[in-house]
């Protein structure tokens, strides 16, 4: 029996899912809470570069500033050890398919983190922030796109279903 693994995230949250095949109810894994996702910016940074002056202007440029804030960094870190923890799993033949839910923006951050054998087994996306949703919930809204399509060989194929 062919096992898939489903990825429902944000920023801050991720939840892993596991079907077993057909219409097998979906088994969660484990809950993933990043809090420095959900952290204010002020927090995250340590001290501050540069010194202000008595009119509140700064008195040296920092050339060094990041191009990234502080909580973007985070939500980098987080997508990286999301997809490390898919990674594990896959070489341990914990799945043969996974499929990703997440908000755009947090897809193409976990997208660059993909090793390219996560890459050929990602069965479809859907870019759509649910992590709102129970269980059940997720099952009924996202259907057909989740399905474990298998071939008479057992491999599997891509999805065209799409999420409304």
């Amino acid at each position: 029996m062919s096992t898939m693994w489903i990825l429902v995230c944000d920023s801050a949250k991720a939840r892993f899912f596991e079907v077993r095949g057909g219409d097998a109810p979906w088994q969660l894994l484990t809950e993933v809470f990043h809090e420095g996702s959900r952290s204010k910016a002020a927090s995250l940074e340590g001290d501050r570069s540069g010194s202000r002056s008595s009119q509140g202007r700064s008195v040296h440029h920092n050339a060094l500033a990041p191009a990234s804030s502080p909580k973007d960094v985070e939500k980098q870190h987080f997508a990286h050890e999301l997809a490390r923890t898919l990674d594990e799993a896959q070489r341990s033949s914990r799945f043969r398919a996974w499929v990703l839910v997440a908000p755009p923006h947090f897809v193409g951050l976990i997208e660059r983190e993909l090793t390219p054998e996560l890459e050929k087994s990602l069965l479809t996306k859907v870019d759509k922030d649910l992590n709102h949703l129970d269980a059940r919930e997720l099952k009924d809204k996202l259907g057909a796109a989740v399905q474990l399509p298998l071939d008479r060989q057992g491999s599997v194929r891509s999805s065209d279903e799409h999420v409304r």
